[in-house]
């Protein structure tokens, strides 16, 4: 659990808000609709505060630097980045911004401020950063300094046991993928021509 901001009501916001209160989050709401807001102050046990959270007035009055997380995923890239900026300067733990170019998203990320390039599964990913710091991290390759990579299974290692193959490799496989279906890799198990493979490995490698 922690305490989160969610800045922008919207399709993701209200998205990200289902998921949040699910996973247990103390949540606050800023969003400048005033229908939107009574609307959910009525529907969900959260703080919401009806205002424009470009205004410093109206970020200063939520104790910023005592939240975990912020989220500014308005439809404005530009409301995002000015909350998200002055949240940082604040002292927000975590602020995280949605935008809408990679362009605006390396700006960001130069001032110390995640972001998230929209796209359709953006609440779950957010939501996802608050509700598992690490499993997000080991995901993104310039956090981690992994990556994961699918693989097809070379004629060569059919017959042989996952354990052997990462050895040869010096992988680690994660996952087999075979008829449609996935399932973990065990160290024991034989592998079967024409199925894939997932494994992680250290970001950059050249392909095994």
């Amino acid at each position: 659990m922690g305490n989160v901001l969610v800045i922008g009501a919207g399709r993701v916001g209200r998205t990200l808000l289902d998921i949040l209160e699910e996973r247990k989050h103390k949540i606050w709401l800023v969003d400048e609709n005033r229908d939107i807001c009574n609307e959910i102050a009525t529907e969900k046990s959260i703080t919401v505060v009806h205002g424009d959270a470009t205004d410093p007035s109206v970020l200063d009055e939520l104790n910023l630097e005592k939240k975990d997380y912020i989220f500014a995923v308005t439809g404005s890239d530009e409301s995002n980045f000015l909350a998200g900026v002055y949240a940082k300067q604040a002292g927000a733990k975590k602020v995280i911004c949605r935008v809408g170019t990679r362009r605006h998203a390396k700006l960001l990320e130069k001032l110390g401020i995640e972001s998230a390039v929209s796209e359709f599964t953006l609440a779950s990913e957010l939501a996802n950063r608050a509700g598992s710091p690490m499993i997000y991290k080991l995901l993104n390759p310039m956090e981690s300094g992994l990556e994961l990579v699918e693989k097809e299974i070379e004629k060569k290692m059919a017959g042989k046991t996952v354990a052997e193959v990462c050895k040869e490799k010096n992988i680690v496989m994660l996952a087999l993928y075979h008829n449609n279906k996935f399932r973990a890799a065990k160290p024991k198990e034989k592998i079967k021509e024409g199925s894939k493979y997932i494994m992680v490995r250290s970001r950059g490698l050249i392909d095994l």
